[in-house]
């Protein structure tokens, strides 16, 4: 079971992965990391919208099912493009069977994440608020978990980056690394335009 080999053979899970080729197993990984990534969402959508946490929920499920469909075909586009240039010789359609790889070690955080959400309502800890410290405990034990986690995931898709680009795992760590400054240069220019839109006197 790949669920479990992840952690123990996680080089032998990847080649098994990548020869299998099955969209049943694929849409499974979807389908499980976005209820695992659904109560992560739960307290945004709360602060936007009066919901109750269980529709949040359900709202939040759909949203991350169908972003991480889409992004699956991004995401394999822009490990291919930036694997490219680093001197990998890896094809689109086998980065399509990599990308979900990267899934398995965090659908393992989902009891933490729905304790947590049962502990929290679905909101963000505010002690003054609610008078407690055990909401506030419990947001951070499950981050600190799903950071844990997420590292552990990064090292997987790494090592699925070498294998298909036919170069090393740390070679496949720059792809990422490469991604990550990218998205964070976006974002960054992105916070500054609507600063600058929203501050600027007409």
């Amino acid at each position: 079971m790949p669920f479990l080999s992840i952690w123990t053979q996680p080089t032998k899970t990847i080649h098994y992965l990548l020869e299998k080729r099955s969209v049943k197993l694929t849409l499974l990984l979807w389908f499980l990391a976005a209820v695992t990534n659904a109560p992560t969402i739960v307290p945004n959508l709360l602060q936007l919208f009066e919901l109750q946490a269980g529709t949040a929920l359900m709202i939040a499920f759909f949203i991350s099912f169908i972003s991480m469909l889409i992004g699956w075909f991004i995401n394999a586009g822009i490990y291919y493009g930036i694997g490219r240039m680093l001197g990998g010789s890896g094809r689109y359609d086998e980065l399509l069977w990599l990308v979900p790889v990267a899934t398995l070690p965090l659908i393992w955080v989902a009891p933490v994440n729905y304790i947590v959400f049962a502990i929290t309502g679905g909101h963000q800890p505010n002690i003054m608020l609610n008078g407690s410290w055990t909401p506030f405990f419990a947001f951070l034990i499950g981050n600190l978990i799903t950071i844990g986690v997420g590292i552990y995931s990064i090292v997987v898709t790494s090592k699925g980056l070498g294998i298909v680009h036919r170069f090393s795992a740390w070679r496949g760590f720059g792809v990422i690394a490469i991604v990550m400054l990218f998205f964070f240069l976006f974002i960054t220019a992105l916070v500054f335009f609507l600063l600058f839109f929203v501050f600027t006197p007409y």
